[in-house]
């Protein structure tokens, strides 16, 4: 059994950003998956990361190798860009139904205007400008678009 440095509980490996608990070290090393470096913790700053990342931090890495706890980067342009193709394949869905219709020469008037409206709402979100994320300026979303 591995003996732990008195005050520390775990290593800290910032290639794997994995936790290991020195008294287990022996069996990390049967399954070859103990850190080849890291920096000791204690269990209080195992608690402290742990309780952190529950909040909402992630656990970073100082210039030390020490784990440090940090705000969470928001990509903003990277959702902003899965809203708009999630609104886009709505509206494409319904474009397509709509063309079928008209294919088939049974579109409504109404179905027609709308194919219009739905042409020109997807236009605009192809052409919005994402980069100004979070604060983008969506286009109205047609009343009957779900």
């Amino acid at each position: 059994m591995a003996t732990v440095a008195k005050g520390y509980s775990y290593v800290y490996d910032a290639k794997t950003n994995g936790f290991y608990a020195i008294s287990l070290k022996d069996n990390y090393e049967k399954a070859d998956s103990w850190p080849v470096s890291g920096v000791k913790i204690t269990d209080e700053e195992h608690k402290i990361l742990m309780d952190g990342q529950s909040a909402g931090k992630v656990i970073s890495v100082d210039e030390n190798g020490k784990p440090v706890l940090t705000d969470a980067v928001i990509d903003y342009v990277a959702l902003a860009t899965v809203e708009r193709d999630r609104r886009m394949s709505v509206v494409t869905a319904m474009i397509s139904q709509r063309v079928d219709a008209q294919d088939d020469g049974d579109i409504t008037d109404d179905e027609l205007t709308e194919l219009s409206e739905l042409r020109e709402y997807r236009a605009k979100l192809r052409r919005l400008d994402l980069t100004s994320a979070p604060d983008i300026a969506w286009p109205e979303v047609p009343e009957y678009v779900a």
